[in-house]
């Protein structure tokens, strides 16, 4: 199926010669396409499903272009821009990058990925995203930032040891900022 937003993208390409970050595109595509805003009523599936046909529209212009017109289009979130042919790195120092590339490539050209991922798979996957920044090491080393003895605090006793350490760190009564930035990472750490 063609996206419909490779038009609004292409112009909104041709506006930045130079290059667009993903997050400017969407903000352009959502003041032009009120209905962007709709497409459901879970936040993080709204932003999944919007995330995702931006980047099926690119992958289908990437495609496209590179068959078509012999240009190529650069794809990341930071920084989408196309390019003439000869611009492109090369494919023995690159392959590693091919391979990845051709893995999101598969992924966003896929509508099944899109039509079977529901609020409860977005959820899912940004869980494991968010606990794979932390691993196990982190965690007990946060534990022993805070001074906590027990394996499994709560979440109430982590807050409550958290405060009592960080008032005295605080950098406004006179505390060491090193100090009080490293107990706040194992609050946020355990926290999670």
């Amino acid at each position: 199926m063609r996206n419909p937003l490779i038009g609004p993208i292409l112009q909104l390409l041709r506006e930045h010669p130079e290059g667009v970050g993903e997050f400017e595109i969407l903000k352009t595509l959502k003041q032009q396409l009120p209905e962007l805003r709709e497409i459901a009523a879970d936040i993080n599936l709204q932003l999944f499903r919007q995330h995702f046909l931006i980047m099926n529209a690119l992958y289908q212009l990437q495609a496209s272009l590179w068959q078509e017109e012999s240009l190529s289009l650069s794809i990341s979130a930071t920084h989408i821009r196309i390019l003439p042919r000869e611009q492109v790195p090369s494919a023995s120092s690159n392959e590693v990058n091919i391979s990845v590339e051709a893995k999101l490539a598969a992924y966003y050209l896929d509508w099944n990925e899109y039509e079977k991922t529901d609020a409860e798979e977005v959820s899912r996957l940004l869980n494991s995203f968010y606990q794979g920044i932390y691993l196990n090491g982190d965690r007990e080393a946060a534990l022993e930032t805070l001074q906590l003895n027990q394996k499994s605090p709560t979440k109430e006793e982590i807050k409550r040891q958290y405060r009592k350490l960080a008032h005295h760190a605080h950098p406004d009564h006179g505390g060491d900022t090193e100090r009080f930035i490293s107990l706040r990472q194992a609050y946020e750490c355990l926290m999670f």
